[in-house]
């Protein structure tokens, strides 16, 4: 069995001032750590699914990283669309907290970059599509979680599912050919979700800051604490998962802040 964390969304400054829609993001996500460590004593590694940092700063990525190393676990990026990966990059190594594929036990795990620079939406380049059924095709047996930022799916908000992968039926047309894809998961849409689709559990997460009114046709911030997801993987490729959330954060909405 494999154990991880999901944290995503994080939405990180260069100081500790800064705030997103009036959320202290750096302390938000130092709570929902607390959870975790009350919570938690037994899991692999965090899986970190994008929009780590909201300004792109080197300062926010090396926060990030620090605070995850002080638990000794292995820590697995990809970008989000408010990501900056040359600066990323200055803080992870593409040779290790970014690889594209990852294999633990029984199962393997596909990261995608979803993120189109300077837009909001998601998009697969074609290098992605072929990384993704190069690794299906060379281990079409292992049980397999594909990961990224952007939903591949709608949400059911008007406002935000302009923001899901352009392509993502070139994702679900590579996932339908092979039997082994148990998993996919993302952050982005800082909401939960977990639904069974032919076979394969498709998960969005809350963010580790504010999160997004389910179902809103407009944007909305809703009143759910930050939180986190945990994901058993079994050896037979059945999964456990949950989300648990810090409830005892308060803060005024600022509705100024745009484009997310």
């Amino acid at each position: 069995m494999q154990k991880f964390i999901q944290i995503t969304d994080c939405h990180l400054f260069a100081t500790d001032e800064g705030k997103l829609l009036g959320m202290d993001t750096q302390a938000s996500l130092e709570a929902v750590m607390d959870k975790i460590h009350s919570e938690q004593d037994n899991y692999d590694f965090y899986l970190c699914t994008g929009d780590l940092s909201q300004d792109g700063s080197i300062e926010s990525y090396q926060y990030l990283k620090d605070l995850l190393d002080k638990d000794g676990k292995e820590q697995f990026w990809i970008p989000g669309n408010h990501d900056y990966r040359p600066n990323m990059l200055e803080v992870v190594s593409e040779n290790k907290e970014m690889l594209p594929v990852i294999k633990k036990g029984n199962w393997q795990f596909i990261l995608m970059d979803s993120q189109v620079p300077g837009s909001v939406f998601g998009n697969f380049s074609q290098g992605q599509l072929d990384m993704l059924e190069s690794a299906l095709e060379a281990d079409s047996s292992t049980h397999t979680l594909i990961t990224m930022h952007h939903h591949p799916k709608p949400m059911g908000c008007k406002w935000l599912d302009t923001q899901q992968i352009r392509n993502s039926q070139a994702l679900l047309d590579i996932i339908a050919k092979y039997d082994n894809v148990r998993v996919v998961l993302w952050g982005h849409v800082h909401q939960d979700s977990d639904n069974m689709v032919e076979g394969v559990r498709f998960i969005s997460t809350p963010s580790t800051c504010v999160q997004f009114t389910p179902e809103s046709s407009d944007f909305d911030v809703d009143k759910e604490g930050p939180g986190y997801r945990w994901i058993e993987l079994n050896d037979d490729g059945t999964i456990e998962t949950g989300v648990s959330r810090v409830e005892h954060i308060d803060f005024k909405i600022d509705y100024t802040t745009k484009g997310y």
